[in-house]
């Protein structure tokens, strides 16, 4: 997964019980552990609370008048999108597209994580995993001159870190000494890394599209979604009201809906109207597949027009996953995937990265498996058509953590792909030009 195969172990970061905190936070995700077959090659993204053991004793109750009847929650409704005629936007097709061979930027000891580019199309967000350890270090990273500035340390958890362009900082969830999940703000090396929350439900946070806010949700109302306000220091509740199980968050960019989604559901926010619906994924019913299609990555296009989402059907072990995209101007729903199966009718998407003119998207999708580690090839996708072809075929990538693989400059110009080795964690850089 996003860690290396030769080494096992892994964190979740919601820790209900007390107790079970640190049994529960060595589950999940965030360390490295070993290849898996394709079959068990994704771990659910989300987390659930741990329940207790068995009923808790009843407690006498002593007379008194009725109790007031429960009223049930309003049912949240189905997304509908009025299809927009949209301008058609010219672009070189596919085959105008080359990709450099990848170049090795950054190696250590142990994995890396991309978790996304800074808008200077120069430097990375990305985390080094402590070998050793389950935790790991928070770092920026300058492609062109292969300095890395410290932002933190934290432990290693499912949540990816997020940059706040408007106080050039970064947010992250960590553990905390008293077993607690907080939110923590760094400004880099040689200040205080500050901590304004404590209590989180989880450890997926979302940033605004301007970098002043960072959303979140806590173990005392998982249900509401919060906003911290950076240069206010001040918390607010969204107007949103959503079943109360973890979620992770992607913000639109032009910052005014919000995608909360897990395996019960993908739900778009309006935060302007407060209102929410939940977006339909599909249904599926055949001897082979049967169950609600859910989401476990996603992403918004730059223009903000698609959003892009790695999706499955049925519990875990799942056999498949594709690429969707959801046309929210056309309000068409497709689903994706190169025809390449590791054994018959199984395929997966594992990653996904946009090009800056939001017309198309570069995945990984397994490719082949040996001695039990699945191999991943690059692709490019047209949005528009679906219709796909493979980069760089000599090239194959080992897999890894959805969302920790893969993210493309905003200039368009360079591709960061996480290429480890079987002992050693690497980071590539794949230059991009149109013919």
């Amino acid at each position: 997964m996003r860690r290396l195969a030769n080494i096992a172990g892994g964190l979740l970061g919601l820790l209900a019980l007390g107790a079970l905190v640190v049994a529960l936070a060595l589950t999940f995700g965030g360390l490295p552990r070993q290849a898996k077959p394709a079959s068990q090659a994704f771990q659910s993204p989300i987390q659930t609370p741990t329940q207790p053991p068995y009923p808790p004793p009843e407690t006498p109750t002593p007379p008194g008048p009725p109790a007031t009847p429960t009223v049930p929650p309003t049912p949240i409704p189905r997304c509908t999108f009025a299809a927009r005629p949209a301008p058609a936007e010219p672009a070189p097709p596919l085959e105008a597209y080359q990709f450099s061979e990848p170049r090795v930027v950054l190696t250590h000891t142990s994995a890396i994580g991309i978790a996304g580019w800074l808008p200077d199309g120069q430097r990375l967000l990305v985390t080094r995993l402590i070998p050793g350890q389950s935790r790991e270090y928070v770092e920026v990273f300058n492609t062109r001159t292969g300095e890395l500035q410290r932002y933190g340390e934290r432990h290693s958890l499912p949540g990816k870190p997020v940059w706040l362009a408007a106080h050039q900082a970064v947010a992250f969830a960590d553990v905390a000494p008293d077993k607690q999940v907080v939110l923590r703000i760094s400004w880099g090396e040689g200040a205080a890394v500050e901590t304004p929350v404590s209590g989180l439900a989880a450890s997926f946070l979302g940033a605004s599209p301007d970098g002043r806010q960072v959303v979140f949700f806590t173990q005392a109302a998982p249900n509401r979604p919060e906003a911290l306000d950076i240069a206010q220091a001040q918390r607010v509740t969204l107007p949103v009201t959503l079943p109360p199980t973890p979620y992770r968050i992607s913000w639109h960019p032009q910052g005014d809906q919000i995608a909360f989604y897990n395996e019960t559901g993908f739900y778009l926010a309006d935060l302007p109207s407060g209102r929410i619906c939940e977006v339909d994924l599909g249904f599926e019913e055949s001897e082979a597949r049967y169950g609600k299609r859910w989401a476990f990555y996603a992403q918004w296009s730059p223009n903000g027009r698609y959003l892009a989402m790695l999706t499955t059907v049925g519990n875990l072990p799942v056999k498949f996953s594709d690429l969707t995209i959801l046309d929210t101007t056309a309000g068409e729903l497709h689903s994706i995937h190169p025809d390449q199966y590791i054994n018959p009718g199984q395929y997966y998407v594992t990653d996904m990265a946009w090009a800056p003119n939001s017309q198309l998207i570069a995945i990984r999708a397994a490719v082949e498996m040996r001695e039990g580690v699945m191999y991943e090839g690059l692709y490019l996708v047209e949005v528009a058509s679906g219709r796909d072809i493979r980069m760089l075929p000599e090239a194959l990538f080992t897999g890894g953590d959805a969302g920790w693989n893969l993210a493309w400059s905003r200039n368009g110009q360079q591709m960061a792909a996480n290429c480890p080795t079987a002992n050693e964690g690497r980071l590539c850089m794949i230059a991009v030009t149109t013919r």
